[in-house]
């Protein structure tokens, strides 16, 4: 049976958009193993979210 393990990261998004810098960080995270598997919004406050969960998960070893 396969297992996973996981990994979270907190992004902070201004103006509606998420920081094209952050794409590198992303980026590195792959070259590891992590897939993205989930985008959740948190601190949402008035229609906008200023804080965004990222979940990866990759196969344990």
């Amino acid at each position: 049976m396969k297992k996973w393990e996981y990994k979270i990261i907190n992004l902070r998004s201004e103006n509606y958009r998420i920081d094209p810098n952050y794409e590198a960080e992303l980026n590195k995270h792959g070259e590891e193993g992590w897939e993205l598997v989930s985008i959740a919004s948190i601190n949402f406050k008035s229609g906008a979210s200023d804080h965004i969960g990222v979940i990866f998960k990759r196969e344990k070893a």
